[in-house]
C-alpha cells in the first residue's frame, strides 16, 4: 500500500508523467492526476468521531498547495 500520494493538478499532465517516471519502482509512492470535478456535497450529519484512521489536512489546505505548486503530497502516517 502506498504511504505517499502525489496529487497533481489536472492542468499539469506533463508533471504527473514526470513524477510517475521519477518514482517508478518505488511501491510506497503513488502519483495521480486530481480527479475532482467540483466540490463535493456535504452530508447534513457530521462524520462520526474516530471514523478516519489518521488526521488529515483539510480539503482547502490541499487545494491551496495544488494551486501553488502544481501538486500536493499526502502522507499516510499509519504503518
Amino acid at each position: 500500500m502506498a504511504q505517499y500520494l502525489f496529487v497533481v493538478a489536472q492542468d499539469k499532465p506533463d508533471l504527473c508523467d514526470y513524477l510517475r517516471g521519477w518514482f517508478s519502482g518505488i511501491p510506497t509512492v503513488r502519483v495521480m492526476l486530481d480527479r475532482r470535478q467540483a466540490e463535493r456535497r456535504r452530508r447534513a450529519e457530521a462524520n462520526e468521531p474516530g471514523r478516519r484512521r489518521v488526521d488529515r489536512r483539510t480539503q482547502k489546505e490541499i487545494e491551496a498547495e495544488i494551486r501553488q505548486t502544481g501538486f500536493a503530497i499526502i502522507g499516510n502516517s499509519s504503518s
